[in-house]
């Protein structure tokens, strides 16, 4: 029907991780002189399903790291779904990171 309208809908929030999330291990320094990255994951369920699959943008908006190793920080946006994404922060080498602050913004159908 071309007088139908499928609403788009949007959501975003700010998602605070660190010492307290579960899996975090990203303070933690490494023994090894060439450690492997280390990641810490946390899933973000929506309030509301999308009628489809959205598209997800996620930024870093804060971090705390310790003060005697470089910032080395990333992170990513994977396994999206109508229900919710996955966020991961990983760092390498020595950074110890023992917080990091995420916006991120859900755009869709509802």
């Amino acid at each position: 029907d071309h007088n139908s309208v499928t609403p788009l809908y949007m959501c975003s929030a700010n998602v605070s991780l660190g010492l307290y999330s579960p899996g975090w291990d990203l303070a933690e320094s490494p023994d090894d002189p060439e450690p492997a990255p280390r990641s810490c994951q946390h899933r973000v369920i929506f309030e509301k399903p999308f009628s489809n699959i959205p598209l997800v943008h996620a930024g870093i908006t804060g971090f705390d790291v310790d003060k005697d190793e470089s910032a080395r920080l990333s992170a990513s946006v994977s396994d999206v779904t109508r229900d919710g994404f996955t966020l991961t922060v990983t760092t390498w080498m020595h950074s110890r990171v023992y917080s990091v602050d995420m916006d991120w913004l859900a755009i869709g159908y509802s």
